[in-house]
Formats: structure tokens, sequence, C-alpha cells
């Protein structure tokens, strides 16, 4: 994502209060985010919790990144429980996965995470990596603006302050999103996505 896109987006996190308005400032992007853009963001995630939820609002919004730059994600992270599930979500997102050794050398305590982190790439090996290239722009069709429907802090008026009031249907659409942050084994088979609410209204 270019500078200017990236700096619109984390204008609207900054406006966040609450956690969940910052998850939902990320999914409302329409872009994608390199590896340095994708650490800046989880700094504004106090812990491994939120930060975990920010990945997966970002696992499907990010360019194709080699082992290198992915233990430099994975380094966000203190536990390496906790970076173990970041890999899972991010796996299909790796270009390069059958150089193991950026990622084995994170989890060298304990034995079966390491065996954990090495199955996970070598199943990227076999399905190869899902995530665009880095491209000059990729913001998408209106260059310097990642929030083609209108930022979320203008359109529903809720950053800083209290969360709106769910409209009847959000729940289906949560619920869509919490199946595609289920890390690899959802991004191979493919989550069920229910119809969205905008083409319900066109």
């Amino acid at each position: 994502m270019d500078k200017k896109s990236f700096d619109i987006v984390l204008d609207e996190i900054r406006k966040c209060v609450l956690t969940d308005q910052r998850i939902r400032a990320i999914e409302q992007v329409h872009g994608y985010f390199s590896s340095e853009q994708v650490m800046e963001i989880l700094k504004y995630f106090s812990w491994a919790e939120p930060q975990i939820k920010a990945v997966k609002a970002l696992q499907h919004k990010m360019v194709a990144i080699p082992t290198t730059k992915v233990a430099n994600i994975l380094n966000c992270f203190t536990f390496s429980k906790d970076r173990l599930v970041v890999l899972e979500l991010i796996a299909l997102n790796i270009s390069d996965a059958q150089n193991f050794r950026p990622v084995d050398d994170l989890f060298r305590i304990h034995l079966s995470e390491k065996k954990r982190a090495r199955r996970i790439l070598e199943q990227v090996c076999k399905v190869g990596c899902k995530a665009p290239v880095a491209m000059i722009s990729s913001c998408g069709m209106i260059p310097g603006n990642p929030y083609p429907k209108g930022r979320p802090s203008l359109v529903t008026g809720t950053f800083p302050g209290i969360p709106p009031v769910k409209k009847e249907g959000e729940k289906k659409e949560d619920g869509s999103i919490s199946m595609e942050g289920k890390g690899i084994a959802s991004r191979i088979i493919g989550p069920f996505k229910p119809v969205s609410i905008e083409l319900i209204r066109r």
C-alpha cells in the first residue's frame, strides 16, 4: 500500500477508542499491506490477544512475504504459542515457505511447537502462496484512498466514541469474519461466505 493510503488507515486506527473499532477500521480497508505496515499496525494493539485479532483482520489483506519478514512479524509477539497462532493465520501469504530456517529459529525451546511450525510451512509448500505480489500501488480502484466507500469515522460517526448499534443482518457478517480467522485450514478449504448486506440492498 502506498504511503498516502497507509497514513489514512493509521489515522482511522488512531481515532478509535476500542479494540473492536480498530479491527473494523482494518476490515474495511481496500488494499494490501506489506509486512512492515502490518508491524506498524500491531503497535496500536497493546497485548497478544488484540494483536492476534488484528492479524486475523489483516491475513487476507497482505501481499506475499518471505519467511525472513514472517519472522519479523512473529517477533512482535513474546510467547511462542502466540507466534504459532499468528504463523498459522498468515501462512498462505508466505512466498518461500521452503526456506524453513528463519521461522525454525523462533521455536527453539519447545520441540512440539517447532514441529508444528515446520508442518505449517510444509503444507504451504504443497498448496502454494495465495497472496498477491506487491505492486507500486495496491490500494484498489482509487489510488490514495483505502476507503472507497468512505472512512469509517465519517460514515458511521463512531470514532472516537461508543460502538454503533448493530443493524439487522450484521450478526451474519460478523460470523463470516470469524470463519475467515480460522487460519490455514479454512483458507485452503475456503470459508463459507454469506451474501453481503450491500448486495442484498442492491
